[in-house]
């Protein structure tokens, strides 16, 4: 089955680029092309770089924005422009493993999914490996339980039918977590999401990563589940309706504040079960429940999300 990988590119140093790119020309099942879309017309350098991938490499397909766009608007552009029927998703400074392609592809056609995802390694600034994220769930059943109340899917990861992302209609433009709101359009359309565990990818953690910004996740990630709920009631949702609302509670530097502290007694919440102590692990849940109903409603939610997994992660496996 043909792939085709699409990557958007905006203000990554030239030598992470450089190694992305390089991951995938080096995968032991190779794509059929590499759709690769520069948002950033300011960045000559990386321009330089590409183009002369662009050049060299007759699997590579370079777009160059005139305007940045964005994340899901390069994506979308990349998934029209792909000749595929598969879609392979990558990060302009991560690396994927050599047999990353072949271990999805093998998944995908074998349990007869829409979309698979792998788990990942962690990479530092300077390209060392930091650490592995734990397992994730791979049944399709299990994904469809917890995929509701967080997602699971590593986005840079991901291998999915390219009729699928369409039929759904692509990413929607969001200030964070595009991802997740097309894999909960994809779940309520009725399509099959699968992981496996091998780390087929070394992600790149960055201080300035819209996922660092928990509050601005939190708020997306909340308003992308109340979307899935009327979409699973009535057959469609109200996308951009309530996106103004949604843009005056992100910048609301009070609720933020008192999110983030939350947050961190949550944090120490995680820890303290890690190394068993259940007890301290309690105090500091409730402490984070009761500093505001936002960070109540996080933790009751993770709380939905891991009883799920303990209960039925053996029955699906």
């Amino acid at each position: 089955m043909a792939i085709s990988v699409i990557m958007s590119v905006y203000n990554e140093r030239p030598e992470q680029v450089q190694q992305a790119v390089d991951s995938i020309l080096k995968q032991t099942y190779l794509p059929m092309e590499f759709v690769i879309v520069l948002d950033n017309s300011e960045r000559s350098d990386l321009k330089e770089l590409l183009t002369d991938y662009d050049n060299r490499v007759e699997m590579i397909k370079l777009v160059c924005n005139h305007q940045n766009l964005g994340l899901a608007a390069s994506l979308n552009k990349a998934i029209e422009l792909s000749n595929c029927e598969l879609i392979a998703r990558m990060d302009a400074d991560d690396v994927s493993a050599s047999k990353r392609l072949e271990l999805e592809l093998e998944a995908l056609k074998t349990r007869g999914l829409d979309l698979i995802s792998g788990n990942i390694a962690y990479l530092d600034e300077h390209g060392e490996v930091v650490g592995e994220k734990s397992a994730i769930p791979e049944a399709e059943r299990l994904i469809q339980k917890i995929l509701p109340y967080g997602s699971t899917i590593i986005h840079p990861t991901v291998l999915m039918r390219k009729t699928a992302v369409q039929q759904v209609g692509g990413y929607r433009l969001l200030p964070t977590a595009e991802d997740y709101d097309l894999w909960l359009r994809l779940l309520a359309g009725g399509f099959k999401i699968g992981s496996i565990n091998q780390r087929v990818l070394h992600y790149r953690l960055r201080g300035n990563s819209m996922t660092s910004n928990a509050w601005q996740t939190y708020l997306v990630s909340r308003y992308i589940q109340q979307l899935y709920a009327e979409r699973k009631r009535t057959g469609a949702d109200s996308f951009g309706h309530d996106l103004p609302t949604l843009a005056e509670k992100i910048n609301d530097t009070r609720a933020q504040s008192m999110f983030n502290r939350g947050q961190k007694h949550f944090t120490l919440a995680m820890a303290s079960l890690r190394k068993r102590k259940l007890g301290q692990a309690l105090v500091a849940l409730v402490r984070a429940m009761v500093t505001s109903p936002d960070n109540c409603y996080y933790v009751i939610n993770y709380l939905r999300l891991r009883t799920i997994w303990t209960i039925n992660g053996h029955r699906y496996r």
